[in-house]
This record gives C-alpha cells, structure tokens and sequence, in this order.
C-alpha cells in the first residue's frame, strides 16, 4: 500500500507540472506577430531577405533586454491601409511603426515613442502646385494611404477635403499615381517617400515638398491582448536605451544616427545631467 501511494503522489506531481507547463505564458516569440511596410529608413523592404531598418533594429535589441526572443525573418509585411486595422482587431498582433494619435490612444498598447515622423504635401516640381496653407489643398486631387495617421490627421484638420482624396493602400501606390499626373499631391511621410521612389523608377530630385504637417510621434503598436508585463518590460528597456552615457551621448542616439545621420529632437526623455 505504500507503494501505491508513493506511485500516487508522482503521478499527481507529473500531472500538475503538465498543466502547469500547459498554462505558462508563452514567450513573446510564440504568440506576437510583427507586421509592417515600407517606410525607410524605419522598415526597409527586400525582396530576397527579411525587412531590415531602424525600427527593427531597435525592437530586435528591446527584446533581447527584455529576454524574449525577435527574429526579423518572422515579421509578416502587410499595406499600412490592411495592418493599422488588422492589428486593431486581431489578438497578439504588433506593428512595428505606428503613429499614436488621440484617437487610437484607447485601442492599442504601446510602446515609445521611437521617433519624431516629418509628414509634408509632396508635388512634381513642373505640375504648378501651391500650398501655402492647409486649405490650398481643397483645390487639387490629393493622394493619401486610407486608414494612416496622415490621411486622420488632414481629416480632422481640413473636414471638408473629402472629395479631394484619392485614397490608396501604400506608399508605392501613391508614388505611382503622382508620377502618373493621377494626382496632384500626395500627402506622406517625406523621407520615406523619397526613399521609396528609386524604387518606382523616380528621380527624387523632379518633386519637391511644398508643405510640411506636424511631425508625428511614431511607436511600437500592439493589440490590446498583449500581456501588460511584456509591454513594460519592454518600455523599461526603450527607456533605459535613451539614457546617456558618459559621453552624455545614448545608446538610442547612436542607432538612430545610423539609419538617419542626423539626432531628432524630442523623442529622448531623458537628458544627461
């Protein structure tokens, strides 16, 4: 009989370590899935490898601090227009560049911010546009990416220049349509799009940003189910990241210096004493 109970025991033991095992949370790494598109030199696109840029790099080394496991080979590109709501509604989901608008305030977790986003009214330089101010724009056909923080921004600032747009899934598509002469403008991120148009067989150098919009704050975004450790530990790091060191220079400084050549101010919180 007393075998029998010892017998009992480590089989109730191997049970309860089962389920245990069973109900642990999972590394990020097996349940968050990363997306995003192009948007150089936050996330650059290849066609023969994994999406590279600032924005990885920097949420590659997050993980890395906060022991979780990032391999850039595992984030999925999707349109901007398909991934802003897709990581709305679906659980574990993330993007890795998302801006954070009062709006979206309550329907992402977030972690940030990463940089200071210059948004500006983009033309050929041949086509004659003007824009002075906002409402300029209520005279031309403008081309912006449907469901992105420019296309809410201009919404709610300039309401009635609805009919005006001509709505797109990306940034590729609107490059096309202003080469094109489909539209007269596009309103988009303006280093992004300039990158962008090599691709499209472009020369940067026929266009010209004619306005500039307030930068915009870009972060990681994650759906609301990610669990609120993760999206702090996570937040901790970017923090810590962002502290200078002796030099009175951040390691945060160095990274995006070398995507960008250049600091941007604003986006580090913490300051050398």
């Amino acid at each position: 009989m007393g075998i029998y109970k010892i017998k009992c025991v480590l089989l109730a033991l191997c049970l309860w370590s089962f389920v245990a095992l069973l109900s642990a949370e999972p590394a990020l790494a097996d349940h968050v899935q990363f997306y995003v598109d192009a948007l150089p030199p936050y996330a650059v696109l290849h066609d023969d490898g994994p999406p590279t840029g600032f924005a990885v790099a920097l949420m590659e080394r997050l993980m890395r601090t906060a022991g979780e496991h990032f391999d850039a080979t595992d984030v999925a590109v999707m349109t901007w227009a398909r991934a802003v709501h897709h990581v709305e509604v679906v659980p574990h989901a993330a993007l890795l560049v998302l801006t954070k608008l009062p709006e979206r305030a309550d329907r992402y977790k977030w972690v940030g911010p990463l940089d200071l986003l210059p948004v500006g009214v983009i033309a050929r330089r041949d086509s004659g546009v003007v824009v002075e101010r906002l409402e300029d724009l209520l005279k031309y056909r403008v081309g912006i990416v449907r469901n992105t923080a420019p296309y809410r921004v201009l919404i709610r600032d300039l309401p009635e220049v609805g009919p005006n747009l001509v709505l797109l899934s990306g940034i590729p598509a609107l490059l096309r349509m202003l080469r094109e002469r489909r539209v007269d403008v596009i309103v988009q991120a303006d280093r992004a799009s300039r990158e962008l148009m090599r691709g499209e067989g472009m020369d940067a150098d026929e266009y010209a940003t004619i306005f500039h919009l307030a930068p915009l704050a870009v972060y990681f975004g994650f759906n609301k189910s990610t669990d609120d450790g993760l999206i702090h530990r996570l937040q901790s790091a970017l923090d810590r990241f962002k502290e200078p060191d002796s030099s009175g220079v951040s390691p945060y400084s160095r990274m995006r210096e070398a995507y960008f050549g250049r600091p941007a101010p604003g986006v580090e919180e913490k300051k050398a004493e």
